[in-house]
């Protein structure tokens, strides 16, 4: 077993590192030079002349919009790298079809992103000139690709090889008779490489390179020997490169006036017959004859500069980007870094010295930090390499170059520190940059995607302490089996666990995102006494979020025989939801009925997405729903005065369950109401949800969690500022913790101890602000909290443009009326007998917001199916008593 030789950077001067190289016996190739001017020489390249050796690699960034266009984020990277004062940008692969693409976010060229394309590249040449004067002008290139075997245009990955590879398949199990991505699809897709090369044309770009590294597609077919019967594979590098080759004819032919070029792998440092410039006697060396043969091919096709590169990121990282840490879970390299670049600059001046005419750039320099120019200055001065190549460092430091000139040096406190962290949120999911030196941007992208991450999960489960008396369960509504459904996630039985949530809670994903977990389960963990308490919201939302997108939520469930009962459940809200699952699950035939068109209540129409993702709601809702096969139908209608309960009785249902939520704001202030600018809170968000606006200062009445909803939305919305005033102080205030605290971190000014009076209006009926009066605390109410007090002569108006109620909701009066023969609370809401959720007119019962008075989604879910089972047991005792009843 070789042994490990990885080091840490830890050099603070020129001399140290040349210690260093010289101890490793790699002197004769990585020479230190103090003199830098090499870097800033010109470089003719075609019909171009660039300003200066240094080159921006292309580094994906993963954050391009869904259709491919480059993002608010892909502007800023390209400005900044555009400032930077680099002679060539390279820019990042970008997709020349959907199906290619690396991740859901990559940038991919096509007629609908062109124009796109057109403002990144205008965009860029303005910052350029304004920044480094108007005789700089970069060249740049648009790195064309398709991404192979690491496709992965949506959730999941869709390797598509060229090969199979006894290296690579098993990293995406691919078993053996994984099909090959046909010769009859190879020419087709020459066809999109050449579209997306008019495109980048039409973009403004001076040349494309067709990407050949790295194992993406082309890379791969570069190292297809074993590709059997094929006009691109064989032992014949004609063949194995006829792809690449075939691709540059045709571009140059259909796009005249565009360079065309590659980055293309000269090693891929795995041993043949599955790896391109191999040794086949010794895997670990090169053998550059037939690299050589494909640079001289481009230097045929005038290609303005030659791009290379070595190994593969996925499979042997240590190859070509050198590092101090790895990505999480893969090993530490098994040579000194310095073996890395030294290898890399040794490939390239080959390459470079055997083509002396066409212009090469090397890599691998981001390890040295500060001490990478003097590598690069001696190369470029011995002739090993014409431009230097920076990936990760300008992630780091897009504006290297431009100190570099001004300052003879680089700051430490700024390069590369080759910690993988960009890559890792690539891994993750994320869009990506630097870490340490963007942190503002991409610090909270890192640490939300390590927090979704496989290994962050499993340790995150591995947690619980699996007691024999969990505590946690007396936290839950729903009554789920916390320690088994995480103990299954620490096993990896994904599904099993999801199962377990389901069977308790079947808006498990829903609930995931806003059930107020550190108040309930959380809350009652025994591991907060050690530790922390275990992630039970952020396991649960985890893996529910996977069943959704792995398709397990929306599989048909065996459903029992027909028990001929015909139910009605009323609202498509979460406890309506579960009830109607409940009921299809326990054999009933059920009418969903529903106000709205889409189910999901209150979640659909009011929640703001930040708290809970709209598609969350539709994907959780149709997939339950889905899975109940057609057991369930939908209906949109309601309970009105001309359809009142006894109507729906009389459509032959057998029972019905009430779950119509509080539709309605409760009222507001005593006194003249303002004719405009007062809205309750319910009729407020959802039209913000809308796309709703709001200007000035919004003053917010009331203390809970909708409250908080309103202040945070109104700040989103156009808010210049927004005040929520509340009667009590902040220990009593209703809202959740987590929820004020967001609140709060917003923008929300929260004023306590303030009693609203009545509104103030303008001469046009406007509101204008609320008159107020400060409080204290007296004794203790019903409720358990001590009671507002007001202080005489602190009385005072609060200014304000809009005025939201938070005081409450309520049955929506057309519901009471329908539901008039039924007994009621004395706070309006839906009566039903200790203990129970029947009402009190049998065979009907209620659950949700309307019988509890507004609490969680977990305790609408909770509520929905316990009413769903004492229905069933009604109508079978009822049956029973009954035996000439029409069920059956």
């Amino acid at each position: 077993m070789q042994a490990v030789e990885h080091e840490i950077f830890h050099y603070h001067s020129l001399d140290e590192l040349r210690a260093r190289i010289a101890a490793l016996g790699l002197a004769h190739i990585l020479e230190l030079s103090e003199d830098l001017s090499p870097l800033f020489m010109p470089l003719r390249v075609g019909a171009l002349t660039l300003p200066n050796r240094f080159v921006v690699l292309p580094m994906e960034g993963c954050d391009g919009t869904p259709e491919g266009a480059p993002d608010e984020l892909t502007f800023r990277r390209y400005r900044r790298f555009a400032g930077g004062g680099a002679g060539l940008l390279w820019f990042e692969a970008t997709a020349v079809v959907r199906e290619g693409r690396a991740n859901p976010r990559q940038l991919w060229l096509h007629a609908g992103t062109v124009d796109a394309f057109a403002r990144l590249v205008d965009m860029t040449r303005r910052t350029a000139a304004e920044t480094m004067g108007p005789q700089h002008r970069p060249m740049l290139v648009l790195q064309l690709t398709h991404s192979g075997r690491y496709s992965r245009p949506g959730r999941k990955p869709q390797p598509i090889i060229a090969h199979h590879s006894k290296y690579l398949d098993p990293a995406h199990q691919l078993p053996a008779d994984y099909p090959l991505i046909s010769d009859d699809e190879l020419d087709r897709l020459q066809e999109a490489y050449v579209e997306a090369a008019r495109l980048a044309r039409q973009a403004g770009f001076d040349a494309v390179d067709i990407k050949a590294c790295h194992r993406y597609l082309v890379s791969e077919l570069l190292a297809s020997f074993t590709r059997e019967n094929s006009r691109y594979g064989g032992e014949s590098l004609e063949n194995r490169s006829r792809f690449l080759r075939e691709v540059v004819c045709k571009i140059r032919a259909a796009v005249p006036g565009l360079l065309v070029t590659s980055r293309m792998n000269a090693f891929d440092a795995m041993a043949h017959p599955y790896g391109f410039g191999m040794n086949r006697e010794n895997p670990q060396q090169p053998d550059l004859a037939e690299p050589k043969a494909l640079a001289q091919f481009f230097h045929e096709q005038q290609a303005p500069v030659l791009n290379i590169t070595v190994g593969n990121p996925y499979h042997n990282p240590h190859v070509n980007r050198p590092f101090d840490l790895p990505v999480m879970g893969a090993p530490l390299s098994p040579e000194s870094p310095l073996r890395g670049v030294a290898r890399f600059v040794q490939i390239v001046a080959e390459m470079q010295r055997h083509l002396p005419e066409l212009p090469m750039i090397g890599g691998g320099y981001s390890w040295l930090r500060q001490f990478f120019p003097h590598l690069a200055a001696a190369n470029v001065r011995k002739g090993w390499v014409a431009l230097a190549g920076m990936g990760r460092l300008a992630f780091a430091y897009p504006n290297a170059v431009r100190e570099l000139a001004d300052h003879g040096r680089l700051n430490p406190e700024k390069v590369c520190v080759a910690c993988s962290a960009c890559t890792q949120i690539m891994r993750d999911g994320g869009r990506t940059g630097c870490v340490p030196r963007d942190a503002e941007i991409y610090e909270p992208i890192y640490k939300a995607g390590r927090m979704e991450a496989l290994d962050t999960i499993l340790q995150m489960a591995e947690t619980c302490r699996q007691c024999s008396a969990p505590t946690c369960l007396s936290g839950c509504p729903a009554r789920v089996n916390i320690p088994r459904f995480v103990g299954l996630i620490a096993r990896r039985q994904f599904r099993e666990a999801y199962e377990v949530l389901r069977e308790a809670n079947i808006l498990a994903a829903v609930c995931g995102y806003v059930c107020p977990a550190e108040v309930l389960c959380e809350s009652r963990c025994i591991n907060q006494h050690y530790t922390e308490t275990v992630p039970i919201q952020h396991l649960q939302r985890w893996v529910s979020r996977k069943a959704l997108e792995e398709g397990w939520a929306a599989e048909a469930r065996p459903l029992p025989a027909a028990t001929g009962f015909k139910v009605l459940v009323v609202g498509g809200g979460p406890a309506g939801i579960a009830a109607a699952v409940r009921l299809a699950g326990l054999g009933h035939r059920v009418t969903l009925l529903d106000k709205e068109p889409a189910p999901g209540g209150a979640l659909q129409t009011v929640l703001p997405p930040e708290r809970l993702p709209s598609e969350t709601i539709r994907q959780e809702i149709e997939a339950v729903l889905t899975s109940c096969a057609g057991a369930i139908e939908r209906q949109q209608g309601r309970l009105d005065a001309e359809h009142p309960l006894d109507f729906w009785l009389g459509q032959g249902y057998h029972g019905i369950i009430l779950a119509p939520g509080l539709g309605q704001s409760a009222p507001g202030l005593k006194g003249p109401r303002p004719k405009s600018g007062v809205e309750g809170a319910l009729e407020f968000l959802a039209r913000l949800k809308q796309g709703g606006r709001v200007s000035g200062t919004v003053l917010v009445l009331g203390g809970g969690n909708t409250a908080m909803d309103a202040a945070v939305s109104a700040l989103k919305a156009g808010a210049d500022d927004v005040l929520v005033i509340y009667r009590r102080s902040l220990q009593e205030m209703p809202a959740w913790p987590q929820e004020r605290e967001h609140a709060i971190h917003c923008g929300v000014a929260i004023l306590s101890l303030t009693l609203p009076l009545e509104y103030i209006s303008d001469d046009q009926g406007r509101v204008c602000g609320v008159k107020v009066v400060r409080t204290r605390l007296g004794p203790q109410d019903a409720s358990g909290r001590r009671t507002p007090l007001p202080i005489p002569g602190t009385e005072h108006i609060l200014p304000g443009n809009w005025v939201v109620e938070a005081f409450g909701q309520k049955l929506d009066s057309g519901l009471r009326q329908a539901l008039a023969e039924l007994r009621f609370t004395e706070q309006g809401l839906i009566w039903t007998q200790p203990g129970s959720l029947q009402t009190s007119r049998p065979g009907v019962f209620a659950a949700g917001d309307a019988v509890n008075g507004g609490t969680t989604v977990v305790q609408a879910v909770a509520e929905g199916m316990k009413a769903a089972m004492e229905l069933d047991a009604w109508l079978h005792r009822k049956d029973q008593a009954q035996p000439g009843s029409t069920a059956g």
